[in-house]
């Protein structure tokens, strides 16, 4: 069997007289005629006999992980991540990282520590054959995902693998292997034990899945179906197992339209304290950043609880983009409605922001030294909606004035 490689590759080929090997989603892709991105390579060698055996050549070496054994090979602008054969010891707490790695020549041993079938075919470079132990290419015939030995091995220590297994079944619409499907759904629970970050990163992936080789666009569909026959929500601090989703396949950001789907399903007394907890606990995101998609999502859902218009864009002007698009895939009467009102905003010049009035807090400071700082943003947003019914001209002087004219409020 013959597949395309680069003819870098070929020459890096030869610095391993005992066989270069190109596995994993390079190999699986190409067998299935669609886009291969990362390059990974394996052989008996160890990385420090690599690197010695590159040093002054034009392929140059870098450490990636050297617990791993993993280094990062590169040649103009191709890059390659290269592994010794190795056996990974894992902790049975379910994290990702083995707490143990193992060294050995041995390719049989090297392809039982990967996860499926489709991952675990070798080609060797030297030869232009492939090594197939565990029948991936069958599988990949059948368009089935199966752990290359026994799911239970496979699943039990790394909870991580059972979101790739559930991505790689979105991006390339195959369907699980039933016993393999069986051990995911006992060992779902190492899920807890995945970093938020990497939940974020699995996540992300698994909700653009379908775009990553546009090979159906009814996979996410297939993605989103597995995460609820997993019940991997009650494993993201959910009350709820499943997630009814609706609007994750209507909006652009897919990561807000299922927010809105996990909102609307577990019905949270309070958005903002669910928001913040979940966001936090669950995916480590930046406060920053989780405090901005509370504004998105607030703003949608007063904008279908009918806000009224001045204090809707009052509070929400500067965010209306996100919200708009978001609208639209829930309501486009409402959308259309609140996004009339923001054109009129700009056609017509209208002042709306804080920010836009003549005056600032430091005038407030500097002419009224009896004013608690306090009350400050009270007074501006005051004056904002005067400016904004136009009972007063967004002029400093007749600002301060009125300021004056009410000091007693103060």
């Amino acid at each position: 069997m013959f597949i395309e490689v680069s003819e870098n590759l070929r020459k890096l080929a030869k610095f391993f007289p005992e066989n270069l090997y190109v596995v994993g989603g390079y190999v699986r892709n190409k067998l299935l005629g669609i886009a291969s991105g990362d390059v990974d390579l394996a052989s008996p060698v160890d990385i420090e006999e690599v690197t010695k055996r590159l040093s002054g050549s034009e392929f140059s070496t870098k450490i990636k992980n050297l617990k791993c054994g993993s280094i990062l090979i590169s040649i103009g602008d191709e890059k390659y991540e290269y592994t010794c054969f190795r056996k990974d010891v894992y902790a049975d707490d379910g994290s990702h990282t083995p707490i143990r790695v193992e060294r050995t020549k041995d390719i049989a041993e090297d392809a039982k520590r990967r996860d499926f079938s489709i991952n675990s075919i070798y080609y060797n470079i030297n030869k232009d054959e492939s090594v197939d132990f565990y029948h991936g290419i069958i599988d990949l015939k059948q368009g089935i995902i199966r752990c290359n030995t026994n799911p239970d091995e496979v699943l039990k220590s790394d909870g991580e693998r059972i979101l790739r297994m559930v991505r790689i079944a979105g991006e390339l619409n195959f369907s699980i292997d039933k016993s393999t499907l069986s051990s995911a759904i006992k060992y779902a629970s190492n899920l807890q034990d995945i970093s938020g970050t990497r939940k974020y990163l699995e996540i992300e992936k698994i909700l653009y899945c379908d775009k990553r080789y546009n090979i159906n666009k009814k996979s996410l569909a297939r993605a989103l179906r597995l995460l609820n026959v997993l019940e991997v929500w009650k494993y993201f601090g959910l009350k709820n197992s499943t997630v009814k989703y609706n609007m994750v396949y209507k909006v652009e950001d897919r990561f807000l339209g299922l927010l809105v789907d996990i909102v609307d399903t577990q019905k949270p007394d309070c958005l903002e304290a669910f928001l913040e907890r979940f966001l936090k606990e669950q995916f480590q995101l930046p406060s920053a950043l989780s405090e901005k998609i509370f504004v998105y999502l607030a703003g949608y859902y007063n904008a279908l609880l009918g806000m009224k218009n001045k204090e809707y864009f009052f509070k929400y002007y500067e965010d209306w983009a996100n919200i708009y698009s978001l609208l639209g895939g829930k309501s486009k009467r409402v959308q259309n409605k609140y996004n009339f009102f923001y054109q009129y905003i700009i056609e017509h010049g209208l002042v709306i922001q804080i920010s836009d009035l003549k005056i600032n807090e430091n005038d407030i400071k500097n002419n009224f030294k009896n004013i608690d700082k306090r009350n400050y943003n009270k007074i501006l947003q005051n004056l904002l909606s005067k400016v904004f019914d136009g009972k007063l001209q967004n002029d400093k002087k007749q600002l301060l004035a009125e300021i004056e004219k009410n000091l007693q409020n103060y």
